[in-house]
């Protein structure tokens, strides 16, 4: 009787520990603050040449289009990876101090963002209309959720443009 206890006891604990073991195991070697995950700016600097490629195969451009193109294509590259500053740094900070920094950042990023918008006004004025379908359609929405799931459905009954 004894036997079988502790040979069901040892059955249990084995699968249990089954069960545990691989999320620990799986999980990532990285997990370390954000901005130092490895090869992920790397592969967004690279899908966003491939995209840039690929509009600008699309555009067609002629030669006095490409100067506007440029001057939008490097208003880009400063918002490419934000700086975190070392957690030291900010742990010697009081909370107003850090919550400072926080809005001095958020000012930095909008200063970016608005010449990121004079740019792409100053290229967008100079497309012709039939580009600047091709560039809209490039940019629009999908018609579908987050990360893949189904969007809401259109209260009419028609099915959503793919």
């Amino acid at each position: 009787m004894t036997n079988c206890r502790s040979f069901v006891s040892s059955i249990l604990l084995a699968s249990s520990l089954g069960c545990i073991a691989p999320p620990a195991v799986a999980a990532p070697p990285d997990c370390g603050p954000a901005g130092t995950r490895g090869d992920f700016w790397e592969h967004r600097v690279e899908r966003m040449a491939q995209h840039h490629q690929k509009i600008h195969d699309a555009l067609k451009l002629t030669p006095d289009q490409e100067v506007a193109w440029r001057k939008f294509l490097d208003s880009e590259h400063p918002m490419a990876r934000p700086k975190p500053g070392k957690p030291e740094d900010w742990a010697k900070l009081t909370t107003p101090e850090r919550a400072d920094k926080m809005v001095e950042r958020m000012r930095d990023q909008q200063s970016r963002m608005f010449e990121r918008l004079a740019a792409l006004k100053e290229f967008y004025a100079v497309l012709t209309p039939e580009q600047k379908k091709i560039f809209d359609d490039f940019h629009a929405v999908p018609p579908r959720g987050k990360h893949g799931k189904p969007g809401p459905r259109p209260m009419d009954g028609a099915s959503p443009k793919p």
